[in-house]
């Protein structure tokens, strides 16, 4: 296997399966994580807020599978799933510390973060790989 994409397969690993656990605890826990891990107010809003949890949830693990599939089946794709997390991730951060900050700490916003980053160097190891290895079948 190429070095320059067996770092960036362990990363898009890891966030499938980062996403399969998430997804499952926002689609299929009772309140979807608002309440019991957010640690948002579910009293006034619980009928729109759990619903746009589980729809973030199923989000999540579609993109997990899509990861899982890339993985098993389509090695060749590990730049394109890196570029769609690390779009997915930055999408998050811009959102829950900019755009639409949520009225208390999420642990996603936290965690998104820290993520952030790390996909991106992974993503940018994968490009540099496929590049090079393009040059060297010339």
């Amino acid at each position: 296997m190429n070095p320059f994409k067996l770092g960036p397969s362990i990363v898009l690993g890891l966030f499938a399966l980062m996403n399969l656990a998430r997804g499952g605890v926002h689609a299929f826990s009772p309140d979807g994580g608002a309440g019991t891990i957010a640690g948002l107010d579910l009293s006034t809003s619980a009928d729109t807020i759990i619903p746009l949890f589980a729809l973030i949830g199923v989000n999540q693990i579609g993109v997990g599978l899509f990861e899982g599939f890339i993985l098993a089946a389509r090695r060749d794709l590990v730049t394109l799933g890196l570029g769609l997390q690390a779009l997915l991730t930055a999408g998050a951060v811009v959102n829950l510390q900019f755009w639409r900050p949520l009225p208390v700490e999420v642990p996603g916003e936290v965690f998104n973060t820290i993520l952030l980053p790390i996909v991106v160097i992974a993503w940018l190891v994968a490009v540099y790989g496929d590049r090079r290895l393009r040059r060297d079948k010339r």
